[in-house]
């Protein structure tokens, strides 16, 4: 979302934070993430899931069909 920023964060026990700021929402932070790359990976994941309307729907194209 280009209304969503992060910014990771090293803490004092050499573990990494995600700081969450998102346009109309109180500022979050997703902590516990053992590496830098640990917390980038969370951040991809997130944006991804940010950016479809209902991320746990049926994809498109896809039709479920009765049994």
């Amino acid at each position: 979302m280009a209304d969503t920023t992060y910014r990771i964060v090293h803490r004092e026990d050499d573990s990494f934070a995600v700081e969450i700021k998102r346009v109309g929402a109180l500022p979050q932070t997703a902590a516990g993430f053992a590496t830098e790359a640990a917390a980038k990976g969370w951040i991809a994941q997130d944006e991804r899931l940010c950016s479809v309307s209902d991320p746990f729907g049926p994809q498109a194209g896809r039709r479920w069909r009765s049994v």
